[in-house]
């Protein structure tokens, strides 16, 4: 069985969620960005309380789709992700989807777990174990802090950026100016993160 990245998400502080049902419709809404650019193994479905799962080929394609999630829920929830590198396997039907096992899962729990425990301290959001884990988590913790130091407009000004949109465009959607979008992503962060992303999306040019 070939090695795939599995991927668990949660809510960060979901004992304070108002709506639940709510916050699950946003967080499947926003997996869209992400599937547009990353086509997802299996796409991300909810498991059980503010719980999804999703399947990527491979730990780059997982790294580079959840940064895409959070961007996307810049409006919304603060959600965490264990990313676990192994095997995959389905066990049988859930109520809400397949029942998967295998070491993939069991190191994407022990990585959300690691996750929860870092981004009480920090902005982290995002950790991996397994093969390839202390390279990705290197550059994980420096991409989760500029993105959790980002104000909502800069989050969107980022995936709008990712996403081919020119300054322009943005400063129209968001109604400010051009120069506004250009100092705001530069004092964000926004800029590098979208540079980050075109080396990623041109890996194979």
């Amino acid at each position: 069985m070939s090695s795939v990245a599995a991927v668990i998400l949660d809510v960060v502080g979901s004992r304070n969620l108002d709506d639940r049902m709510a916050a699950q419709r946003t967080i499947a809404e926003a997996f869209a960005p992400a599937d547009g650019l990353i086509a997802p193994v299996r796409p991300a479905w909810p498991t059980f309380a503010d719980e999804f799962q999703v399947i990527y080929r491979t730990l780059d394609d997982a790294c580079a789709a959840t940064g895409l999630v959070r961007l996307a829920l810049a409006d919304g929830v603060d959600v965490r992700f264990g990313i676990g590198v192994g095997e995959s396997r389905e066990v049988g039907p859930g109520a809400t989807g397949p029942v998967l096992d295998g070491d993939a899962w069991w190191r994407a729990r022990n990585a959300i777990d690691e996750a929860e425990k870092r981004g009480a301290r920090s902005g982290t959001r995002t950790w991996v174990v397994g093969e390839g884990g202390v390279q990705a988590n290197v550059s994980l913790l420096l991409r989760d802090h500029l993105i959790s130091a980002m104000r909502p407009r800069e989050m969107r000004i980022a995936l709008k950026l990712i996403g081919g949109s020119t300054q322009q465009e943005i400063a129209d959607s968001e109604g400010i100016t051009q120069a506004a979008v250009s100092q705001a992503a530069k004092r964000s962060g926004a800029a590098v993160v979208a540079q980050s992303y075109e080396l990623w999306l041109n890996r194979e040019a």
